[in-house]
């Protein structure tokens, strides 16, 4: 294994930014195979198993590694997210489940208007917003860096940012829709119908959401371009 040399490593590089790739994931783990492959040839030989790789990762299975990774990671992403809401809320815990009833309930208790209940079902969205944020901010420093280093013009982004984002907005759309249904409906405010013990429930509920999904950030974050 020998260390390539400046000018080497630039062919990689334009040789794999010519394929378009805009999944981050993907463009690194073409870049690593390039690298890595060509590391254990001499520097006459760099030409000829350049343009071999370049046989084998043309634009179009790059293409279709793309899409296969990020339909792979969108299916990921929701198992996994389940998989700690199990861990972490299941009924084998039953402590946490009544716990959080008798929270919700307590809650509902208190709510003596409808100004409180809505207050009580913003707070978890309030706390998903800044996470997303934040989320955003961590995520383009990342693919800045890559971008700058491999002097790439065209988009590029995490395949996990997405997928992300998708589950982030879910929470919000879900709540602006009961409320659009509701007024579209029944013609009445849906805090001053529904009991303030089912609100205190769907803002517990929202809050176990947003808190899985921050865990499954934090896992996938140590392995990925988030």
């Amino acid at each position: 294994m020998r260390n390539l040399t400046d000018i080497e490593y630039q062919a990689i590089k334009s040789a794999i930014v010519r394929k378009e790739i805009s999944s981050a994931e993907i463009l690194m783990e073409v870049y690593d195979h390039y690298v890595s492959h060509l590391q254990e040839y001499g520097e006459v030989d760099f030409d000829d198993q350049l343009a071999e790789l370049e046989e084998k990762f043309t634009y179009g299975y790059c293409h279709a590694l793309q899409a296969k990774f990020n339909k792979e990671i969108r299916k990921e992403i929701g198992v996994l997210q389940w998989e700690v809401v199990k861990k972490n809320f299941c009924l084998s815990r039953i402590l946490y489940v009544l716990g959080f009833m008798m929270i919700a309930f307590y809650l509902g208790s208190n709510v003596k208007n409808e100004k409180e209940g809505a207050i009580m079902m913003v707070a978890p969205l309030l706390i998903l917003s800044v996470f997303h944020i934040y989320f955003l901010v961590k995520s383009s420093s990342r693919i800045k860096k890559i971008k700058e280093n491999m002097s790439q013009a065209s988009s590029l982004q995490s395949s996990l940012f997405y997928p992300f984002s998708e589950r982030m907005y879910l929470p919000v759309i879900m709540a602006y829709s009961i409320v659009w249904f509701a007024d579209l409906i029944f013609d009445v405010q849906v805090l001053s119908n529904i009991a303030p013990q089912i609100a205190a429930t769907f803002s517990i509920l929202l809050f176990i959401y947003v808190i899985s999904l921050m865990e499954v950030w934090k896992i996938k974050s140590k392995t990925s371009l988030l």
